[in-house]
């Protein structure tokens, strides 16, 4: 009697399960035909309008909120869709454990047939297999199904396809003739940057901004960021752009440089996996870059968003599994149609550039290295783009074309974080536990190595004049001979450099954790404050300049202008 009562109620959860997986496949299949239309009626409207002229600011409007329209639609359906495959699939193997359950439970009872027919257990046997077949089978048809029947779009762009693991990949379908054709140059792209504050540590060739004529300021605006952040204000004209996220969100920020008003943010899209971070990291440390359209954001999630200077998102890319000690911290480099992402992780390191018009990926690089949270430098050599990459084993140097290395040492070591230094066809670094010196930019031939000196731990050194400056995070300034590698001297200040210090000219401007913002003058045998003035809030970002005004992110998520004091 137990036992029947027991086969019943297998039957009902199988019927059960049966009638669920039916009624949600057919649901499923409805809401994938029905949702196609609208959605590619609205790509058509799109592409439609793109053919007038773009140049008017209200069709241009247009556009942008047909596009944001298109893009929300489909992530929200895609998401639907995957819910209910996963569920669908669920299902399915519930509906096969029962079956396995009452088979197990309740072995049919097998008569030997007369005349040397098959024995029970070889039919076992045969009926185990037959049925371990089927359900290869069918989840096989199940996973086809799902890539079929979910469709595949493009971004703005149309350059790139979102597949069903959320990551994006090179589509076969042809570029908008705007990113097809439009081409940066990138020395002109370089040059027109000098005057702004783009990326991490300003400009890559020599900032033109210049300082104040007295170092003494007073806050001109002071606002509140809504989600904490490690990385370090970006400015283009009148506007300041910086990021923020608190492991449920992420976001892109736009403030006036004049007022201190929130101009826009904007929210990423949910990441596929929220890493694990340190609170000193964070999940926002890499610093933005941007050019005269575009904004450009890595998250520690993996994550790169590119925005317009108004917020609307043009593309959005989903780099593997961002696992890292700490949390990932390199900051992308911008080099003209190039964006450089060196992705360095526990289990692959790998140096990727990716297209600013569409999010693809031009060139990859995988290189046999550690895990490291070093941002690359950018620097141009007879006329070509390169990019410098340290890692935790390698120094290494990259075309900017093609991303072929060019030359590799293996002389590095420790837990890298501080970036490079070049100037005249020499990179200079340093890095505590890694190396302090200079190499051929050319060649990758070590022209010195100092091993004498407490190397940074966190902090960028700074190349001004023919000195390499170390600024270390237990406030020692120590100042090496940029040609020979020899200690020139050393100073000690009161508190440490997580901020890293920018030069401006024959001037270096530093911020310590106490939040004391030194200008400072390199002398041959010491360095001379010329200025000092004490924020009284502790910063670990680098502060950026604006038209002779200052703005600086506090670690209590401030944003700050100070403008000097007349």
């Amino acid at each position: 009697m137990k036992n029947n009562e027991i086969r019943r109620t297998l039957h009902f959860l199988q019927w059960t399960a049966l009638t669920f997986i039916l009624t949600l496949g057919i649901l499923l299949i409805y809401d994938m035909v029905r949702s196609h239309e609208p959605l590619m009626q609205i790509r058509y409207k799109i592409d439609e309008i793109k053919q007038q002229d773009l140049a008017d600011a209200e069709l241009a409007g247009t556009v942008r909120n047909l596009d944001y329209l298109y893009r929300s639609t489909y992530f929200q359906t895609k998401d639907k869709q995957r819910r209910g495959v996963l569920l669908l699939g669920i299902a399915f193997f519930a509906l096969c454990s029962l079956f396995g359950a009452e088979m197990y439970l309740f072995a049919p009872k097998l008569k030997v047939p007369h005349g040397g027919g098959a024995i029970p257990e070889k039919e076992r046997r045969q009926l185990l297999i037959f049925a371990s077949c089927g359900i290869i089978v069918l989840t096989v048809v199940l996973l086809i199904l799902h890539r079929t029947l979910v469709p595949r779009i493009q971004d703005k762009s149309g350059a790139c396809a979102v597949t069903n693991s959320g990551e994006k990949e090179q589509a076969n379908k042809p570029k908008s003739v705007s990113a097809a054709t439009e081409k940066i140059d990138l020395l002109a792209a370089l040059e027109a940057e000098k005057t702004q504050w783009p990326q991490f540590r300003g400009s890559l060739l020599p900032n033109s901004n210049l300082l104040p004529e007295k170092w003494d300021f007073q806050e001109k605006w002071n606002c509140a960021i809504e989600l904490p952040g490690n990385n370090s204000p970006v400015v283009w004209d009148d506007l300041i752009f910086l990021s923020g996220g608190d492991g449920k969100k992420n976001a892109v920020f736009c403030y006036d440089a004049k007022t201190g008003a929130l101009k826009w943010k904007t929210d990423a899209p949910a990441a596929a996996k929220m890493p694990e971070v340190t609170e000193d990291t964070g999940f926002a440390a890499p610093t933005l870059c941007v050019d005269s359209k575009r904004v450009y954001a890595v998250f520690a999630t993996g994550e790169v968003l590119c925005l317009e200077h108004d917020g609307t998102i043009l593309w959005h890319r989903q780099m593997p599994d961002s696992a890292i000690l700490y949390g990932y911290a390199s900051s992308p480099l911008l080099m003209g149609d190039k964006l450089i992402v060196q992705y360095d992780l526990d289990e692959k390191q790998t140096i990727f550039a990716l297209n600013v018009f569409t999010g693809d990926i031009v060139w990859k690089t995988e290189r046999e290295s550690s895990p490291s949270w070093s941002s690359p430098k950018g620097f141009v050599m007879d006329g070509k783009g390169m990019i410098f990459t340290a890692g935790n084993r390698f120094a290494e140097v990259f075309a900017l074309d093609d991303g072929k290395v060019l030359w590799s040492k293996e002389c590095m070591g420790g837990e890298v974080a501080a970036s490079a230094s070049a100037r005249d066809g020499v990179i200079y670094f340093s890095n505590s536990g890694a190396f302090t010196g200079a190499f051929q930019a050319s060649n990758g031939e070590i022209l010195y190595n100092n091993e004498d000196v407490p190397a940074p731990d966190v902090a960028s050194p700074v190349l001004c004049g023919n000195q390499f400056l170390l600024f270390g995070s237990g406030g020692t300034i120590i100042a090496i001979d940029a040609k020979d590698g020899h200690e020139l001297y050393e100073e000690d200040l009161d508190n440490g450099f997580y901020a890293s210090p920018v030069a401006l000219g024959d001037k270096v401007i530093a911020v310590n954790l106490d939040g004391d913002l030194y200008l400072f003058a390199p002398q041959s045998d010491k360095i001379e404050t010329v200025g000092k003035f004490s924020l009284g809030k502790r910063v670990v970002c680098v502060p950026a300049f604006h038209h002779g005004n200052l703005i600086l992110r506090t670690s209590e998520n401030e944003l700050i202008c100070l403008e000097p004091k007349q």
